[in-house]
């Protein structure tokens, strides 16, 4: 059987917090760069990645982001720069596309980036799907805090982030199926995370800094 082009090249990125000179959370990420691999047709052993990670890591024990960029077979290249949280004050609900998928870490974020032209620096975008439900930021996954103080998440993220993951592990969050508008305006806080913002350190919004 012919199967040459039965994975077309793809590019993926996998961004990581170092900190105190150690990746935060380097397992799970690991464990999603192996399974990306594994999905597409390839394999990556995660003790090469992680040898590449810390021979390109920042002589600095200051916080940086660091991305890497491989493939389903090898690790292509290693950025790091130092990180400064952006200052989000107000979040833009956006429709979904239909067909859109993120479901993996792609390098081109071309939808992403096009979808924020236009907004200004301080205005980020929350996708909304065609029936109503939440999903994610451009950047982040989004956790709501309920009256009772009890915090939930959108059981089908664009891509559940290992920040997310680890919450739901540890009972801190609930995953909550169908999430809408109507959970926005009753919510007390809304919490921006990803892999460089725990939840201690999230963006936190309130409801009335959306715009519908």
């Amino acid at each position: 059987m012919y199967t040459e082009n039965l994975y077309p090249p793809i590019t993926f990125i996998d961004t990581l917090r170092y900190e105190g000179g150690a990746f935060v959370d380097l397992p799970r990420h690991l464990e999603r760069i192996r399974a990306t691999a594994l999905a597409h047709g390839g394999h990556i052993g995660v003790d090469l990645v992680e040898q590449a990670l810390y021979s390109s890591a920042p002589e600095s024990l200051e916080l940086f982001r660091v991305t890497l960029y491989y493939n389903r077979e090898e690790i292509l290249e290693v950025r790091s720069i130092p990180y400064h949280k952006r200052q989000i004050q107000r979040l833009r609900l956006c429709k979904l596309p239909e067909d859109f998928s993120y479901r993996y870490k792609y390098a081109d974020r071309s939808f992403f980036l096009s979808v924020r032209e236009g907004l200004s620096s301080e205005e980020e975008v929350l996708f909304v799907r065609s029936d109503g439900s939440l999903t994610d930021t451009t950047y982040t996954n989004i956790l709501l805090e309920l009256p009772k103080g009890d915090l939930i998440a959108p059981s089908q993220p664009l891509l559940k982030g290992t920040q997310l993951s680890r919450l739901l592990e540890q009972g801190k969050v609930q995953e909550q199926a169908g999430l809408t508008c109507e959970d926005l305006r009753r919510s007390r806080r809304i919490y921006l995370i990803n892999a460089m913002m725990p939840l201690e350190e999230a963006i936190t919004l309130t409801p009335n800094q959306i715009i519908y």
